[in-house]
């Protein structure tokens, strides 16, 4: 009989055994040391849990608050008639207006496709052109991935950054899009040609990296994928504070109508 261990290898590997109770307790204890690495660094920022850690326990016993994510994983290689309608047509838009997608190590390209949608949206990534490349330098080209968007004119209008981390299994860590190209299916060809250049280097999987907001998760659950749950743990503190006051407020407005 096979060693029973409910996580991924790459994640938590326990001593070989077929009893759960022992996977449990070495798990406990391997949790309870990362948990001290928190305490020590004195963190208040949530600490995301990948899928296969269904067991947070020990966070809860040590005081840490929870809140249940969702992301959609998606199967590589990948067929494109996985893909709603609206995927695949948006894709041939792309094609017909002369887009073209492609893995890229210009972090200028990626950069300018990311202050667009901070132009639109009104918000910062609090990432420079430095930043990538000190990140793409410490984790090298095969692990940290970059793809581009580009028109017919050769303009940068969408990119996607992602992380393969560990074997078999890569993160979507960053996607943005030039509001004037947002609708002409920019971001569905990059996204697929981002699933074909993972799957020629042995991904199996493709983590979205997040599906809580209803207009996020719509886009993503075209591509057919599998809708997983994970846990962000965190230390309580004065964001705490403020948290608790929104839900009530959230809650007594919901009483009232």
């Amino acid at each position: 009989m096979p060693p029973l261990n409910p996580y991924h290898p790459t994640l938590f590997q326990p001593t070989p055994s077929s009893k759960a109770q022992r996977i449990t307790k070495q798990w406990h204890e391997t949790a309870n040391l990362l948990i001290d690495e928190l305490i020590a660094n004195g963190s208040s920022n949530s600490f995301v849990l990948p899928p296969e850690i269904t067991d947070i326990r020990p966070f809860l016993w040590r005081g840490f608050k929870a809140d249940i994510k969702y992301t959609y994983y998606v199967k590589l290689p990948y067929s494109i008639e996985s893909a709603s309608p609206a995927i695949r047509n948006k894709i041939k838009k792309a094609d017909a207006q002369g887009y073209y997608s492609t893995k890229t190590e210009d972090m200028s390209a990626v950069y300018q496709c990311l202050a667009g949608t901070e132009k639109r949206k009104g918000f910062s990534h609090q990432l420079s052109v430095d930043d990538l490349e000190l990140v793409r330098g410490l984790l090298g080209d095969e692990s940290f991935r970059c793809y581009v968007s580009y028109s017919k004119e050769g303009e940068p209008v969408s990119s996607s950054v992602t992380i393969v981390n560990h074997e078999g299994r890569a993160l979507g860590w960053i996607s943005a899009t030039k509001s004037e190209h947002l609708r002409n299916g920019v971001v569905q060809q990059l996204q697929n040609c981002e699933f074909t250049d993972l799957s020629s280097i042995g991904i199996e999987e493709f983590d979205f990296y997040g599906a809580n907001l209803s207009s996020v998760a719509a886009s993503k659950a075209d591509w057919g994928g599998e809708l997983r749950t994970f846990y962000g743990v965190r230390l309580p503190g004065y964001k705490e504070i403020v948290r608790a006051g929104r839900d009530w407020l959230t809650s007594s407005q919901l009483l009232k109508r």
